[in-house]
């Protein structure tokens, strides 16, 4: 039968329903409906016109008051300087989930993966907040699906809901920009709310903006996908509608029945899914050569250790040796200890040592202290850390050890 015809029958079983809600959810409705003109936009005093909606976006029109709009694109589609085939594998390395983890284990299968963004009536989230428009672009055998579906009444949001669960049925990974924290929450509400479980509970969840941010917070003044887009991927949007005027145009369909606005809201939803997709490509290859897009070493580096890889954060750091500064040397001479190598550990912190940088002086007290067995010149070390109890109790400790040393020797 397929998405759309599964769709359709259990949309079918939805009509004469009302969608359920509470109460903040009726407050914007009852918003809606204060703000809605005495002298209708179209013939007969009827609302807005939806089949003109329909057919100026070329939607179709899935249950009323719910419409849908699908575009097929080539595998050899390119989104700024990123060819899109090149996604797959970029993803599969980025998302860095054991193959255990994969929903029935194996190898992912792209089909299942669903790259998501929402335009809401709101930013403040909590169930006051409808979304009202959501894309979805998936991979598919012969390039890409991409389906953006509109809430076009508020009385259809049961119907909106159905379609979006049919929509998330049997994925496997989702992948979003500050999802976790906006998009994710907000549509587990919605579903809450019309009385359904959350087809995305329990769904592996990359959210690129965590990835962007490690990687580029301490070199970009921001990390907006704009951002993102213009420094990644060589892609700059020409007279694109702001997300923040979203809500305004949704607003303006429901009380004047304006269609441009909400033609101008899907342009921007889909530049932000494929600019989505694209981004998994630069940050692959981000963090396996953070000096290729310009990133923090450090900061890859530290995700690397977070995630469980030492080996990969020392083969870069070890690569880069030469451009890190004090707090990723020291990160660097951490794993040469792990690893036994002390002769390289020593080096880096005989070099930071210089400085007097304060963990290089404790590491290497430390180590002529319990490797070297050469207390005096630990104690030597410790007298140069900052004052403070911390150096206080060493070098007490330190004290009274060669005192015990010399009072042995003492003895007859």
């Amino acid at each position: 039968m397929g998405i759309r015809g599964g769709l359709r029958e259990r949309l079918g079983r939805l009509k004469g329903s009302a969608p359920s809600t509470d109460e903040a959810s009726n407050a914007v409705a009852a918003r809606v409906a204060r703000l809605r003109p005495a002298g209708r936009s179209t013939p007969g005093g009827r609302g807005p016109d939806e089949q003109a909606l329909v057919e100026s976006l070329g939607a179709e029109r899935l249950a009323p008051g719910v419409l849908c709009c699908e575009e097929r694109l080539a595998r050899s589609e390119r989104h700024g300087a990123v060819a899109l085939a090149e996604v797959p594998a970029a993803l599969v390395e980025l998302a860095e989930v054991p193959v255990r983890e994969w929903a029935g284990g194996g190898t992912p299968e792209p089909a299942r993966w669903v790259f998501l963004d929402t335009e809401t009536s709101g930013l403040a989230g909590g169930t006051g907040t409808w979304v009202f428009q959501l894309g979805v672009l998936r991979p598919v055998a012969d390039g890409w699906c991409l389906r953006q579906y509109l809430l076009a009444r508020l009385d259809a949001e049961a119907a909106f809901i159905e379609a979006l669960a049919a929509e998330f049925g049997g994925t496997e990974l989702v992948v979003t920009y500050n999802g976790k924290c906006f998009d994710a929450p907000l549509l587990a509400t919605r579903f809450r709310l019309a009385g359904r479980g959350d087809p995305l509970a329990g769904v592996t969840h990359l959210d690129l903006l965590a990835r962007v941010r490690r990687a580029f917070a301490p070199v970009w003044p921001d990390c907006r996908l704009a951002s993102a887009e213009e420094r990644l991927l060589g892609f700059r949007r020409a007279g694109d509608l702001p997300g923040s005027a979203a809500p305004q145009a949704w607003l303006d369909w429901l009380r004047h029945g304006r269609i441009a606005p909400l033609g101008a809201v899907l342009r921007h939803n889909r530049w932000d899914l494929l600019s989505l997709a694209a981004l998994a490509v630069p940050l692959a290859m981000t963090y396996r050569d953070p000096l290729a897009t310009g990133a923090a070493v450090q900061a890859v580096a530290t995700h690397h250790l977070a995630r469980g890889a030492p080996d990969r954060a020392y083969a870069l750091l070890a690569r880069n040796r030469a451009r890190l500064a004090p707090p990723a040397l020291l990160i660097l001479a951490d794993l040469h200890r792990r690893r036994g190598e002390w002769e390289q550990a020593c080096g880096i912190w005989s070099e930071l040592v210089e400085c007097d940088d304060p963990a290089a002086l404790e590491a290497l007290a430390k180590y002529h202290e319990h490797r070297r067995g050469d207390p005096a010149l630990a104690l030597d070390l410790a007298r140069r850390l900052p004052p403070g109890p911390a150096r206080e109790h060493r070098c007490a400790r330190l004290v009274a050890k060669l005192g015990r040393a010399a009072a042995m020797l003492r003895r007859p």
